[in-house]
């Protein structure tokens, strides 16, 4: 694939649980309608994911940062038409302008891992009735969250309504949280993050991974203050 002019490209490559993990950030050109901008994003994400040796089916996750809710909206639903199928992963967007530079209008990550297990196959299960973002996304015994976010006027509300349904939906997927092995969480910028991560720990004392906190801007509702993503192994891993 040809670079656009201003295109941004950054790697990572990790383990985790024993799995190779290769995750990488692709940051739009600006140019053309939004969503042009995020199919080249997407295809260039794609094209990065198989030269680094793993496989487009193998995707596990997907974030992605616009520069306004429009774009966010638009973009997002780019993201839903062209991930389907075996590239379909668990998801979540974001407003948050100030990780883009001055020509962007969004980026994306997108992550996949290589399976222990050679016959591993991916299986996404939906929530009831199904939404944009499916509950989760499973692959050789791991667990990949959507980010779970609540409209409650209160942090103090929202966050144990999300660790609530991230219990549910870990139990859905035969796993728990004391099994997680990365916690992420996005925060509103006009939050206080140290607040933040003290109620996040009191809802899940027993969490045996560290706790990640990046902030944003905004979430697909004004009401949202807190979306968080989890992953973990399954119940029989452990």
């Amino acid at each position: 694939m040809t670079r656009m002019l201003g295109e941004m490209i950054a790697r990572d490559w990790s383990s985790l649980a024993g799995r190779d993990m290769f995750s990488v950030s692709v940051t739009g050109d600006g140019q053309g309608s939004p969503e042009e901008e995020t199919e080249r994003v997407i295809a260039a994400a794609i094209v990065e994911i198989e030269a680094a040796g793993f496989a487009r089916d193998h995707i596990v996750r997907s974030r992605l940062f616009a520069r306004n809710t429009e774009m966010r909206s638009r973009a997002s639903d780019c993201r839903r038409a062209l991930l389907i199928g075996p590239l379909r992963g668990s998801s979540s967007s974001f407003c948050d302008a100030e990780r883009l530079p001055g020509h962007a209008r969004m980026s994306l990550d997108l992550m996949a891992i290589r399976p222990r297990d050679p016959q591993a196959r991916k299986v996404v299960r939906d929530y009831e009735p199904a939404i944009a973002p499916p509950m989760f996304v499973s692959l050789d015994r791991m667990v990949f969250l959507s980010g779970l976010t609540d409209t409650m006027a209160a942090l103090d509300d929202q966050i144990p309504a999300i660790a609530q349904a991230i219990r549910h939906s870990l139990r859905q997927a035969g796993s728990k949280i004391t099994a997680a092995k990365r916690v992420d969480v996005f925060l509103a910028k006009s939050e206080d993050p140290a607040r933040a991560m003290k109620l996040i720990a009191a809802e899940f004392p027993d969490l045996p991974c560290p706790l990640g906190l990046t902030t944003v801007e905004g979430y697909s509702a004004p009401e949202k203050r807190i979306e968080i993503e989890v992953t973990a192994v399954s119940i029989e891993s452990v």
